[in-house]
């Protein structure tokens, strides 16, 4: 799946959201403000505008939870920001924290078949340097 045009901000919260359900801990708003260091209006509008493009849905009074097309574009960026700051890691040498960082920066900017063949030169990964798995979409 490619990315649809998000801003940087839209696909840290996706990535968040992922992340927060892998670990089956609950994606509330406040949650997100806190993570991202943002009042709750600012984490409002950030899930407003994923709801609009329909990669988030939302109810009076309940946690938000990533739609099907949602998780399944935070899957797609996940895979593409974990096998990037592996690449970064493993071939170019950064560190572990560094990749990570310098990942988030163009993960979801890049071309899938830069991806694939990034993919491919690491020997289809089965986990990112920080223990979670890389899930590989059926090409």
């Amino acid at each position: 799946m490619s990315v649809p045009e998000l801003t940087r901000s839209e696909v840290a919260y996706l990535q968040t959201m992922h992340r927060l359900n892998e670990s089956r801990r609950a994606t509330s708003v406040s949650t997100l403000a806190k993570q991202f260091g943002v009042k709750l209006p600012t984490a409002i509008g950030i899930l407003e505008k994923l709801e609009e493009k329909g990669f988030v849905t939302r109810k009076p009074w309940k946690v938000p939870k990533l739609s099907t097309r949602g998780v399944t574009l935070a899957e797609s960026i996940m895979h593409r920001h974990r096998i990037v700051e592996l690449y970064f890691s493993r071939i170019l040498g950064l560190s572990h924290e560094k990749s990570c960082k310098e990942a988030s920066k163009v993960d979801y900017l890049l071309d899938k078949t830069v991806i694939q063949k990034m993919c491919k030169a690491l020997n289809r990964p089965s986990h990112c340097h920080h223990g979670n798995p890389i899930q590989h979409p059926n090409h």
